[in-house]
C-alpha cells in the first residue's frame, strides 16, 4: 500500500517513518510538514492511506480529509486530540491514532488498513471484465456471468448465462490465471467451474444448473472444501 505522512511535526514525521518501514506491506511515498503540500502529491499519484495529524497550521487535518473524500485514500488519524476521534470516523477513517503513539497500537491500525484494502481489491478484481477474441473480435465477459470454461486441445469453450457461449484459442491454465482466484477452481484437467453457479455435488460428479460435469480424483479433496451458495 502507497502511504503519506502530513504531520507538522518534524520528530512525529521521523518516528511514524520508522514504523512504517517495518511492514514490508506498506510503501513511504513522502512526508509532508502540511497538508497543502501532500494535496500537490495526490493530484499527481493514486495513495491508498495516509498517516494524518489534525492540528495543523494553514488547513487542518479533518478539513483536508473532507477535502480528498472524491480520492478516497483511508485515513489513519494521528494526533494529540482524542475529542475529534468522533468527527474523524465521519469521513474515510480506518484508525484514530493518540500521540504518543506506540508500536503495537500502529500494527493494530495498519493491519486493520491492509484487510480494509486486501478486501477493496478483490471486490475489484471480482467486478473487473475481462475481453476475448472471438473470430477477430473483443468481446467483454463479466466473470460472475461465466458457469464453466472447457478445454478442446488448443482451445477453450467458454459457456455463460443464457446458453451463450465463445470459443477462443487459449489455454486452460492461461485463463485461470486470469480469473477471480476466490471464485474459480479446477476440477479437471478439461474443466473450469465458478463456484458460485454449483448447484450441487454427487460423488464425483458437478452439476452447474443441471449440467454435470466430472470431478477428477486428484482434485476432489480441493472441490469438497468449497462453500455451496445457498
Amino acid at each position: 500500500m502507497k502511504c503519506i505522512v502530513i504531520d507538522d511535526e518534524r520528530i512525529a514525521r521521523e518516528g511514524l517513518s520508522e514504523f512504517i518501514k517495518e511492514f514490508d506491506f506498506l510503501e513511504n511515498r513522502g512526508c509532508f510538514s502540511n497538508a497543502h503540500l501532500a494535496l500537490e502529491k495526490l493530484n499527481t499519484e493514486i495513495i491508498d492511506l495516509i498517516f494524518l495529524d489534525i492540528q495543523m497550521p494553514l488547513l487542518n487535518g479533518m478539513e483536508f480529509a473532507k477535502r480528498i473524500t472524491d480520492k478516497s485514500p483511508m485515513i489513519i488519524f494521528t494526533t494529540a486530540y482524542s475529542e475529534f476521534a468522533l468527527e474523524g470516523y465521519k469521513v474515510n477513517t480506518v484508525d484514530y491514532l493518540v500521540k504518543p503513539i506506540f508500536f503495537e497500537d500502529f500494527k493494530d491500525a495498519v493491519s486493520k488498513a491492509k484487510k480494509m484494502y486486501d478486501l477493496m481489491r478483490k471486490q475489484e478484481d471480482t467486478s473487473k471484465p475481462l475481453f476475448f477474441k472471438e473470430n477477430g473480435v473483443l468481446i467483454k465477459v463479466h466473470p460472475k456471468n461465466i458457469l464453466y470454461i472447457q478445454s478442446m486441445q488448443n482451445y477453450i469453450e467458454i459457456h455463460l448465462e443464457n446458453s451463450k457461449r465463445l470459443i477462443i484459442h487459449h489455454t486452460l491454465k492461461k485463463i485461470l490465471d486470469q480469473l477471480p482466484t476466490e471464485d474459480f477452481l479446477q476440477i479437471h484437467k478439461s474443466y473450469i467451474v465458478n463456484s458460485k453457479q454449483i448447484s450441487r455435488i454427487d460423488g464425483a460428479t458437478l452439476y452447474i444448473k443441471d449440467i454435470a460435469l466430472p470431478i477428477s480424483r486428484n482434485r476432489k479433496a480441493e472441490v469438497l472444501k468449497i462453500s455451496l451458495p445457498n
